[in-house]
């Protein structure tokens, strides 16, 4: 028997999951959830799914056991809370919320309503990825010293125009870091470990008008002794590959994009096994978002209700980059250090 998926949010991010569900056997878009009926309709048309524009009607579909959140960002607790209550489980987008007061919130009703929570980190399912973190884990890295996350992409200016919801406080959270940049401050968090102290500077510095930042830098110490720094922006034009720079005692890994660029460790021949899958480059194209990663997640998913467990990256696991986040955007509005 299929898993039946509901879908609410019909943007571009609503279609990634719609595509990536399809491409699953056992899973099924059984409903789709948004504003605008006709978009609403066509998106459910296309994979022989219903078509809500209420919320609650929408929980009631019989078939419906898993809700995939893509909705601005400040909505991912109201709509994951009224789903949990509704004993449907819950795959939330990046990032789990705007703020870790609503992040607990949702991590609470899922537990409270015995259903599964898990957000959308797609760049963990990666295979060059996952090398990297089982060589740091494995301490082939030796004692990190050095860990940098480079994510240098550029927005037009109609991505934040007029009736958008990106680079706003109230549904954004912020701008380029959390919104952009929060893949990138995951895996760094997720490969290098707990963040102890962050330093950060923030502007909208290639368009004033948006209430978050389009340009911000940090620099960080980790729990570990290591040092770092982030930047983090959609002012940079043409837009260049995420950049991931780890190293160690015994060497040097990077992630260009998807892709191992620099493998240089001792003791190893620094061979391209799994070197890259470049399947996703949102540096210029916010649209330029494959689909791989998140059938990945959403096959993890399955797995995990199946199999009664935790999702890979569960919600208290998306809540990691999160606090990092707010801690970054604390320190910069306050111009002081942050102790997390």
């Amino acid at each position: 028997m299929d898993l039946g998926f509901g879908l609410v949010g019909t943007g571009l991010i609503g279609k990634v999951h719609a595509e990536a569900i399809a491409a699953i056997p056992g899973a099924r878009l059984v409903a789709v959830c948004g504003r605008d009926r006709s978009r609403t309709s066509e998106l459910a048309g296309k994979y022989d799914a219903a078509a809500f524009t209420d919320y609650n009607a929408f929980l009631s579909h019989p078939d419906l056991q898993i809700v995939n959140i893509c909705t601005p960002s400040g909505t991912h607790a109201e709509f994951g809370i009224a789903a949990a209550a509704a004993g449907k489980h819950v795959l939330a987008e990046k990032p789990i919320e705007i703020s870790l007061e609503r992040a607990d919130a949702l991590i609470q009703a899922c537990d409270t309503n015995r259903v599964k929570l898990g957000v959308i980190f797609q760049s963990r399912s990666l295979f060059p990825v996952q090398r990297i973190k089982r060589a740091i884990d494995e301490g082939r890295l030796g004692r990190l010293h050095l860990a940098d996350a480079y994510v240098k992409w550029f927005r037009v200016p109609e991505y934040y125009g007029p009736g958008s919801w990106h680079g706003t406080l109230a549904l954004d959270g912020g701008g380029a870091l959390i919104n952009q940049a929060v893949h990138t401050v995951d895996l760094l968090r997720w490969m290098v470990g707990p963040v102890e102290t962050v330093f950060a500077f923030k502007g909208a510095l290639r368009y004033p008008h948006i209430e978050g930042e389009d340009t911000l830098v940090a620099s960080l110490r980790f729990k570990s002794g290591a040092l770092g720094v982030i930047e983090a922006t959609t002012s940079i034009a043409p837009g260049f590959k995420r950049r991931l720079e780890i190293s160690g005692e015994r060497g040097t890994v990077i992630l260009d994009g998807d892709e191992i660029s620099v493998w240089s460790l001792e003791g190893e021949d620094g061979d391209t096994e799994a070197k890259g899958e470049q399947i996703t480059d949102g540096s210029s194209n916010p649209a330029a978002i494959a689909t791989e990663g998140h059938r990945r997640q959403i096959e993890d998913m399955i797995t995990a209700v199946i199999d009664n467990r935790e999702p890979v990256v569960s919600g208290r696991e998306g809540r990691h980059s999160l606090e990092v986040i707010e801690a970054l955007y604390r320190s910069a509005n306050e111009n002081r250090a942050v102790i997390l």
